[in-house]
């Protein structure tokens, strides 16, 4: 199903640009499958891109153990499959709690600018839970904030 994104050719561009300066996917262990899901995500929404499309744009993207591991399991042949066979196979185990001390420890520091101390919580939180809700994330930035920027 065509949208009207596809057919922009600026998008289509922009959509170019942005898939081939992505870095491939290797699986190794200082790679995080979290964000190259999201940025896979991301390139496609420029353009409305359906499942088949995310599907082949991942694919391509894959190298080393990951494309190998790919392509030894035939039968991850749509974008949910192997979004979630992804997800299963190079997810560090001990990522998640790893991120969630990292956010519990996250506080802003003296000379940190507040968008600085605002990216870096927003990153932890994705990087956590990619669903998390925007109330938690507020709940988070309140806890780390400096106590001159709290309202009393």
């Amino acid at each position: 199903m065509n949208s009207p994104n596809t057919h922009d050719p600026a998008m289509m561009i922009c959509c170019r640009e942005c898939l081939s300066n992505l870095m491939k996917f290797t699986g190794g262990d200082d790679e995080k499958i979290i964000q190259f899901v999201n940025n896979i995500e991301r390139i496609g929404k420029m353009i409305d891109a359906g499942d088949n499309i995310l599907y082949c744009m991942s694919t391509v993207k894959l190298d080393g153990e990951a494309k190998r591991w790919y392509e030894n399991n035939s039968s991850l042949n749509t974008w949910d499959t192997l979004k979630t066979a992804l997800l299963e196979r190079f997810t560090i185990p001990d990522s998640s709690t790893k991120v969630f001390e990292q956010l519990k420890e996250r506080k802003q520091r003296p000379n940190e600018s507040i968008t600085s101390f605002y990216d870096s919580i927003i990153k932890l939180c994705h990087d956590y839970d990619p669903k998390m809700s925007e109330k938690m994330i507020v709940s988070w930035l309140e806890n780390g904030v400096k106590d001159s920027l709290k309202v009393p």
